[in-house]
């Protein structure tokens, strides 16, 4: 049996692991960026580091943007980072509603033995929302998400259960950065993360495992 089953408390990333849904926020935020008539330059960047480090929450990224990138006055900026929000938001929350699930996750979470999370760089009510029209949060005992950060997410969920060995499952460097805060083991599932050639890389040199499919209970 794959040591996957071997845990009796799991932490899930939301995007990429459990939805087929990293690929949908990247362009979603690429439109946001859009209509508000940036230079394509200056829009491209935002994207990259969008995707580059995916798994933190859209507060910190647009926030980003708007500090460290964008070429705004200080007068503008709070405007732009609410405008950029709101778009994004909005389309998350119908891109949610139909992104696919991750092949085989359903099957994986049903045979998983003890207590499953979500700890997400998603904003937390809507995840909940998007998960309850699912019929998804059945299957956890709780979904958490932005604006906390991922690692004191982790050290939440740790301390309110009782468990002997716990594993986060994630696709990205906050996930695997959150398992280290937290001394626990990580499980990298890779087919739709942004940045699957840095997680090998990662693996190579903290000895973590990289899957490529969900293992099935044999």
């Amino acid at each position: 049996m794959h040591p996957i089953y071997n845990y009796d408390l799991y932490i899930f990333d939301c995007d990429g692991v459990i939805l087929d849904s990293n690929a949908l926020k990247v362009q979603a935020m690429k439109e946001a960026l859009e209509a508000l008539s940036f230079t394509p330059e200056l829009v491209t960047e935002c994207v990259t580091y969008f995707a580059n480090n995916f798994g933190k929450s859209r507060f910190h990224h647009i926030a980003h943007f708007v500090n460290d990138i964008l070429e705004l006055k200080d007068d503008q900026k709070s405007t732009i980072e609410e405008k950029i929000l709101c778009d994004f938001s909005s389309q998350c929350k119908a891109l949610y509603l139909t992104a696919k699930l991750t092949p085989g996750f359903l099957n994986l979470i049903q045979a998983l033995p003890g207590q499953k999370f979500v700890a997400s760089g998603s904003e937390q009510s809507e995840l909940r929302s998007v998960f309850k029209s699912r019929g998804l949060d059945k299957y956890f005992v709780d979904i958490f998400g932005s604006p906390t950060p991922k690692a004191q997410l982790l050290a939440d969920i740790l301390q309110s259960q009782a468990h002997s060995k716990a594993l986060m499952i994630g696709d990205a460097m906050s996930d695997f950065d959150a398992s280290q805060a937290n001394n626990i083991d990580f499980i990298c599932y890779v087919p739709f993360s942004n940045v699957p050639l840095r997680m090998q890389s990662l693996a190579n040199e903290h000895q973590f495992e990289v899957i490529e499919r969900w293992p099935q209970q044999i």
